[in-house]
């Protein structure tokens, strides 16, 4: 299960006590990964490029230092908030505050009716990148490797122009190439189709449309008719994940994909050019305005010993670092999804996996 990731900051070093002494207590129940900074410098240097859930906090911290939380909660000695603010009284009982801070989280974040309601529906995870060669689709590949594994009935669609399933689904199917008919030219029967135009990889047990690479028909589709793919596999009612891999332009097929998407995966390759691109698509406000920031997930890929020159000069909120595998160098794209035992769990406890509320002490202090 995940653990929300709460960061404490502030200057009052008796409050910082009293609230490491609490969460310290396995007897109080509620438990969290936290964080505690008394000191600015450690906690400017520490939130850099990580992500984290949740700032509770009586300092003033700039709109770049609260990018890296999914929510800024204030710890008010009394005095009124603005409506956009969220906050808490600071002087209360740790248990209220605590829980307090949990019902904001999951009330902001549209979960409590989550992890209320036990039957999920189909969740859609597509994975994109801000610049070529980022290893996206093996990542993607390994994450729905891994959701079969655990049991999940999982579709991987590629919307990439050039494709490469090819590489990894290697045995011989039938073409699925009709679907662009019936996305074209007969959307109402689409959905009853699925089943039949579908092939499944029998070394993973993912399902999958087999194409060939058409890149002039990617091309041409629109960004309505990716919604309306998508639906119809969610339609279906065959799957509990749908994996959408994109490639790294902006064409309208990339940006609808992400609309509907429950999570996107943002990776990042651990070099600079990829972290320059992927910031100018960000700074440069270029996303389709509805793609909620909320539901990125920034993800560095590649990771070697040491960062590259310049690193700290971005500030992504990154997830999971996902390391360089040098022996990878020599092997097939199809052996090294089949050979993953990291990189498909991690994403998985990310993005797919589901919050529990009874999280596990992880305490840093700073």
């Amino acid at each position: 299960m995940h653990k929300i990731n709460l960061v404490l900051y502030t200057s009052d070093q008796s409050y910082a006590d009293y609230f490491s002494n609490y969460i310290r207590n396995p007897e109080n129940g509620m438990r969290f990964s936290a964080k505690i900074y008394t000191d600015s410098e450690a906690f400017h240097k520490h939130i850099r490029n990580q992500k984290q859930h949740i700032l509770l906090t009586d300092m003033q911290v700039t709109e770049e230092d609260g990018a890296n939380f999914d929510m800024v909660i204030r710890l008010s000695e009394g005095q009124e908030m603005t409506q956009e603010e969220a906050g808490i009284f600071k002087y209360q009982p740790l248990k209220e505050s605590l829980s307090q801070v949990m019902a904001i989280y999951f009330e902001a974040n549209d979960k409590i009716s989550t992890l209320m309601n036990k039957k999920q529906k189909e969740k859609v995870v597509s994975f994109y990148s801000g610049s070529a060669g980022s290893g996206k689709t093996l990542a993607s590949l390994c994450l729905a490797k891994y959701l079969t594994q655990q049991g999940k009935r999982t579709f991987y669609l590629n919307l990439e122009q050039l494709h490469s399933t090819y590489l990894f689904f290697q045995e011989e199917k039938a073409s699925s190439v009709e679907v662009f008919y019936y996305l074209k030219n007969n959307i109402n029967k689409l959905v009853a189709k699925v089943e039949s135009l579908k092939s499944t990889d029998s070394l993973t047990n993912i399902d999958y449309f087999s194409l060939p690479v058409l890149p002039e028909e990617m091309e041409h589709i629109t960004g309505e008719e990716v919604e309306l793919l998508i639906q119809a596999l969610k339609d279906s009612q065959s799957y509990d994940y749908i994996i959408v891999d994109l490639d790294d332009s902006l064409h309208e097929r990339n940006q609808a994909a992400m609309r509907v998407s429950d999570e996107v995966v943002w990776l990042l390759s651990s070099d600079q050019n990829s972290f320059a691109r992927s910031q100018y698509k960000l700074n440069q406000s270029i996303l389709d305005k509805h793609i909620d920031n909320n539901k990125l997930h920034f993800v560095l890929n590649k990771v070697g010993a040491r960062p590259f020159a310049g690193f700290n000069n971005y500030n992504f909120s990154i997830e999971i670092h996902i390391p360089f595998h040098s022996h990878w160098l020599l092997e097939n794209e199809q052996t090294k999804m089949l050979e993953d035992t990291i990189i498909g769990e991690k994403l998985f406890q990310s993005v797919a996996e589901e919050i529990d509320i009874n999280m596990e002490v992880s305490l840093v202090e700073g």
